[in-house]
């Protein structure tokens, strides 16, 4: 079962993070992202092991983790934010919504 399209009620735009160069952080072209976005503080893992802060969490429709890697720009309500980690959530059948859960500074 999928997230139901009916609470993808936000729209943010991500700039993936495709690498570094000499000049510094370099991004994908900009897409839009129709999610339910959460502005609540909590800790979270990143890839590296270490804790964040997250003050924004992203839901999104299911398998699009990778199209958001760590390092990306999300833009949100007039506010630029960095992605700590994206995460595709699938409940097996169980019955629960699968979905993507993205976690930004």
């Amino acid at each position: 079962m999928r997230i139901p399209a009916r609470f993808l009620v936000h729209t943010v735009t991500v700039r993936p993070y495709a690498g570094r160069s000499s000049s510094g952080p370099v991004f994908g072209a900009p897409f839009p992202l129709q999610c339910m976005a959460q502005g609540a503080r909590r800790m979270v893992r990143g890839g590296d092991g270490t804790q964040n802060l997250s003050t924004l969490t992203l839901l999104a429709a299911p398998g699009q983790a990778a199209t958001v890697p760590p390092g990306s720009e999300v833009d949100w309500q007039g506010d630029t934010t960095t992605v700590l980690s994206a995460i595709d959530h699938d409940s097996g059948g169980l019955g629960a919504p699968d979905h993507t859960e993205v976690a930004c500074e």
